[in-house]
């Protein structure tokens, strides 16, 4: 009996060392600050918890047309609109959820801008690239640049603030081959959202207008993935929760997108260039239907770090 006690402690104890051994090397790897490789992966999307207590007006969700299309800096430099732009590649609506309670900890936003595009994302099991549990896999490339820090500093988002404010720059140019009809008959059947996903976009809706939080539904323009049926959809659905819905890849006076000039890749992912014209028609559409709750705060002695952020931002974009 003592022998069995004895190679189950031993077994127990060699468990426990292995996960300790393994959950070290995860923290080791894992990049311990935005511009370390892997940074932005890691950092991004959750960077408003590096942000001062209740100072981000807008918060704006979604995939990773999000990071490539919606620019913080260009939004506060032409309006002095404070936001974050919290996308992550393939982002579900699910995890969306998650990051609008995160928020809630430490902001108190007067506008959540949700992109649509993620509503036809269904959740798949992948390594989580926030998760540090998976560090060791995702991250394992890092070991060619190991620094001393990496073996006794922990990654914190809620201490390395992010210039970008989560927008991710690109200068690449792609003509994409998609035509202005892309979107397909206007009178298409709408597509409905996955079961899983619309139970997830009803609880955001209603998450935020719980904390009086106004709701702003966003397509960025994206030829690849989106359509008409699409688009009839989401404005049933805006239409029955009374909040507003702006489908960018519809021509209108005062937006185009250029299909020769705004992506980085063949019509999924906005560039620089594409990034600023769609954040300048988002800002002038914010002050003319939320001024009575967003206001500029240039000139603002608590937000002078963000000409900081307009400052790297030209510097960075050309």
């Amino acid at each position: 009996m003592y022998k069995k006690i004895k190679r189950l402690s031993l077994f127990i104890v060699c468990i426990m060392l292995s996960v300790g051994i393994y959950m070290y090397i995860g923290m080791v790897v894992t990049p311990k600050n935005i511009e370390d490789s892997g940074g932005q992966l890691y950092y991004s999307g959750m960077g408003f918890l590096a942000e001062p207590e209740n100072t981000l007006d807008v918060m704006v969700y979604g995939n990773s047309d999000v990071y490539s299309g919606f620019s913080p800096a260009v939004l506060f430099e032409k309006y002095g609109i404070t936001a974050y732009s919290s996308g992550r590649p393939r982002q579900t609506i699910n995890n969306i959820n998650r990051l609008l309670g995160q928020t809630l900890k430490k902001q108190q936003p007067k506008l959540a801008i949700l992109e649509t595009d993620c509503f036809y994302s269904k959740s798949t099991v992948e390594m989580d690239s926030t998760n540090i549990l998976f560090a060791p896999f995702i991250y394992h490339s890092r070991w060619k640049e190991i620094k001393t820090r990496d073996f006794h500093d922990f990654p914190s988002r809620k201490e390395d603030v992010d210039l970008n404010k989560g927008y991710i720059p690109s200068k690449v140019v792609y003509k994409t081959k998609y035509e202005k009809d892309y979107m397909g008959n206007p009178k298409s059947d709408p597509k409905p959202f996955p079961k899983e996903n619309e139970k997830h976009i009803r609880s955001f809706i209603e998450k935020c207008k719980k904390e009086n939080i106004e709701i702003l539904l966003l397509e960025l323009p994206s030829p690849s993935s989106w359509s008409y049926a699409k688009h009839n959809a989401v404005k049933e659905l805006a239409k029955q929760y009374d909040v507003k819905f702006v489908d960018m890849n519809i021509p209108r006076d005062d937006f185009k997108v250029e299909l020769k000039s705004d992506f980085r890749d063949n019509g999924n992912h906005m560039n620089t260039y594409g990034a600023a014209r769609s954040t300048e028609f988002i800002g002038q559409y914010i002050q003319d239907n939320y001024s009575h709750i967003i206001t500029n705060k240039k000139g603002d002695k608590k937000y002078e770090a963000w000409n900081n952020v307009v400052d790297h931002y030209h510097r960075t974009k050309l």
